[in-house]
């Protein structure tokens, strides 16, 4: 019997290490597939993604952390005095985020399923419902932009406007004009003038309200070629003006404040753009719809791609809103249920794939 259990101990210590050895290695392996893709994603979309772009990927975009919830957050006494009562177990969970923007440490994430506008803490984790919000709303809330004061517009399709809340939930203007507003897909604001642009997609223009929600001209024209747009998705701002995309015509367009064309891009790398940010040093984050993919440009030129479909940090189902502050990228990842929080290095070197 002392023989047996001599020769037994040995073969089980081998197998334990062998089996410790192994799942190290798929842990590597899952790491390199979220951030860099794997071999199947390289040879299937040989023309999208070079692996080049996946390497330089992994330097300049990188997965921070992910947001699917978060500990209600509980203000004043009498939330002080819930907290005692219900205790910190309280948890809320996404359920179909669908824009986010934020300054100044505070992250607002619209819910379409619930109708419900979140407040998230970044620095405590703590999340706080607006449900009021959702009694203004004719159908569901939509893309949101996020004002330097914490104040925010959010975009009501169905119900042809757009309000503007303070960052309490608190109602301050709706804007509205039923003869050159039809469909509101996304808003702007400038934060020099006070103009709130708001883009609609039956028109295929841009209707441009003062900050008391007066209608006072509109940019841009339903059609085909530099200037004209077709089917609008999402638009932003960065240092030389709008960025307006479009399904169906120039995916994206470069126009000043007053509509004047500057240039476009895109054409032979975005099949359905869905959602961009352009940070500070002007990388333009663009979503397209048709891979689950983010694209990024640089001066007009694609550098990267990063990510593919999935659930696993790095990858995505239906990107919907991006937004960009400072040095990371928040990215609504709607039927994954999350925001997606990527750290942007600034310092990262984008040679220009060949052919994009």
């Amino acid at each position: 019997m002392s023989g047996y259990v001599s020769f037994f101990a040995p073969r089980v210590f081998f197998f334990l290490v062998l089996a410790g050895t192994l799942a190290a290695c798929s842990v590597a392996e899952m790491e390199k597939f979220a951030l860099e893709g794997d071999e199947l994603t390289k040879t299937s979309k040989p023309k999208r993604d070079t692996g080049l772009s996946q390497k330089v990927g992994a330097k300049l975009l990188s997965a921070e952390s992910i947001i699917s919830g978060g500990r209600r957050s509980y203000k004043g006494f009498s939330g002080q005095f819930g907290r005692l009562l219900i205790g910190d177990a309280d948890e809320i969970r996404l359920q179909n985020p669908v824009a986010v923007g934020g300054v100044d440490g505070m992250l607002y994430i619209v819910d379409a399923a619930p109708k419900i506008v979140y407040k998230y803490d970044l620095v405590t984790n703590e999340i706080e419902p607006l449900g009021k919000i959702a009694t203004y709303f004719q159908g569901d809330p939509g893309n949101i932009y996020v004002a330097r004061d914490r104040s925010f517009y959010i975009v009501d399709t169905v119900g042809r406007q757009v309000l503007h809340f303070s960052e309490y939930g608190e109602l301050r203007t709706t804007f509205q004009d039923l003869a050159n507003l039809s469909r509101p897909i996304d808003v702007i604001v400038n934060e020099k003038t006070g103009d709130v642009l708001v883009a609609d997609g039956s028109f295929s223009h841009i209707v441009v309200f003062n900050n008391m929600g007066k209608a006072t001209n509109a940019i841009g024209q339903r059609g085909t070629g530099p200037g004209r747009f077709r089917a609008i998705t999402f638009m932003t701002s960065g240092v030389d003006g709008l960025y307006i995309l479009d399904r169906l015509e120039l995916p994206v367009q470069v126009i000043d404040w007053q509509g004047n064309y500057h240039y476009s891009f895109g054409g032979s790398e975005l099949l359905y753009p869905s959602a961009i940010a352009v940070d500070k040093d002007q990388r333009a984050f663009i979503a397209d719809r048709s891979s689950n993919t983010i694209l990024v440009y640089q001066d007009g030129q694609l550098s990267m791609t990063f990510g593919a479909s999935g659930s696993a940090p790095g990858r995505f189902r239906l990107i919907t809103g991006l937004w960009v502050n400072d040095n990371l990228l928040y990215v609504a990842d709607s039927l994954n249920r999350r925001v997606q929080v990527l750290r942007i290095n600034p310092s990262a070197a984008l040679p220009v794939i060949p052919g994009g």
